[in-house]
């Protein structure tokens, strides 16, 4: 098996993104989700508490008496207040995974991912997710989140130790206030830490994405054929056309009205027909072989031959099939036509 040691082509990657095999780094929507949920929190806890004051008055101040009403209307007002708290915070997070996952993949729709495959079930291709590059990775990922999050839970315990004895001398709101504080600047270093890792997470998830996606000296060759065509059948085809193309050169070369020639070398064959062209038009022209043959019918079909090695030159190097002639060949062509024309009135005279 060839190295695969080239870099992906554009066909490779759009292939693939079909196939829903994109690069994204979920480090970086986890990442931006936590920063995102806790400079939410930092404006939307005071709301948050002041809603949930509201709710004990509310249900202190219920009768006594249980009464499917006045249940009804509790869950409601529950339910609504819950849903007023929590409904930022969910907005956010969906917003902040939608955004995410627009920059890194775009706007991409595809069942391929969802597609059972069986080499899923392979042991060998499980043993090599479990201990390949990859699974190494996210373990190192794994454990340095768990040191981060120690590491700055210890941090934030060591720096305020001493405070934490007076705790005890504050009111219950005071008490709150400062361990929300603390809480707040822990999950605010955290989150930022973790911004750290989905950097590094992306930079490696693109680098394996690349690997991936490489191509071999086959994979080249095999693309190529697919897009290009392959090789021999396109030799073929093209052979087949030019067949075609001659078959019907020679089928027009019935309608001339004179051939030019080289003698040897080049053969034109010229038409002038108004209804068709205002000027002299090449019907068939060709070089050695097939100027033979077109002189060859030529015969056969009783056209009239002119040897003109200039004329003939000329008109095969400047004038393609089915073109009228350049005005710098007028006066040399329209001396041929008047010989023609003349032979054939002599030919009809005699006739």
């Amino acid at each position: 098996m060839s190295e695969k040691k080239h870099p992906a082509t554009p066909k490779r990657k759009q292939d693939a993104r079909k196939k829903g095999q994109v690069f994204k780094s979920q480090e970086v929507i986890s990442a931006l989700m936590l920063l995102g949920l806790v400079a939410l929190l930092k404006f939307w806890i005071p709301a948050m508490i002041i809603r949930m004051e509201y709710l004990f008055p509310y249900v202190l101040g219920l009768p006594s008496e249980w009464t499917e009403g006045s249940v009804a209307s509790l869950m409601l007002n529950v339910i609504w207040q819950g849903v007023q708290i929590l409904a930022p915070i969910l907005l956010t997070g969906f917003v902040i995974a939608l955004i995410s996952n627009y920059i890194q993949v775009g706007v991409l729709f595809t069942g391929e991912s969802m597609k059972p495959q069986i080499s899923r079930l392979s042991p060998i291709s499980g043993a090599k997710r479990m201990f390949g590059v990859k699974a190494y990775v996210e373990l190192t990922k794994s454990l340095l989140k768990v040191l981060l999050i120690g590491y700055f839970l210890y941090a934030s315990v060591r720096d305020r130790l001493h405070i934490y004895p007076a705790l005890q001398q504050l009111s219950v709101e005071q008490g709150a206030v400062f361990l929300g504080q603390a809480l707040m600047e822990l999950a605010w270093n955290i989150s930022l830490s973790f911004l750290g890792i989905a950097a590094f997470d992306y930079i490696y998830q693109r680098w394996e994405y690349e690997k991936n996606l490489r191509m071999s000296h086959e994979d080249l060759k095999q693309e190529y054929k697919q897009t290009e065509g392959n090789p021999e059948l396109k030799g073929e085809l093209k052979k087949r056309q030019r067949a075609l193309a001659m078959s019907r050169m020679m089928q027009d070369l019935k309608t001339a009205d004179v051939v030019v020639t080289n003698p040897t070398h080049f053969a034109v064959a010229l038409r002038y027909d108004l209804k068709v062209q205002k000027a002299p038009f090449v019907v068939a022209k060709g070089q050695d072989q097939v100027a033979l043959r077109i002189r060859e019918l030529a015969k056969e079909y009783d056209l009239v031959i002119m040897e003109n090695k200039p004329l003939a030159r000329a008109l095969y190097a400047q004038v393609e099939i089915g073109q009228g002639i350049p005005a710098d060949l007028y006066k040399a062509v329209a001396e041929v036509l008047a010989f023609v024309y003349r032979l054939k009135k002599k030919k009809r005279s005699i006739g």
